[in-house]
């Protein structure tokens, strides 16, 4: 099972198309998501989320590097 993803903003079909071929071409890694968004969008950071007993990966995925407003 892959990881639960929120995008950020989630508003920029173009932004959320490219991160969604990125991972169903396989992409498994935080970093290398973050790395190969960075292709484009050079302020992409991806934070995976670290609770304890949690028992699936949730994934932050920030276009510009931190959270922005959408709309």
């Amino acid at each position: 099972m892959g990881a639960t993803l929120f995008l950020n903003p989630a508003d920029d079909e173009g932004f959320v198309r490219r991160v969604n071929d990125l991972v169903a071409a396989g992409v498994a890694e935080p970093e290398e998501l973050e790395g190969r968004l960075r292709a484009w969008y050079p302020d992409a950071v991806v934070r995976p989320r670290d609770l304890a007993n949690e028992r699936s990966d949730v994934w932050y995925v920030y276009r510009d590097g931190h959270w922005v407003p959408t709309g």
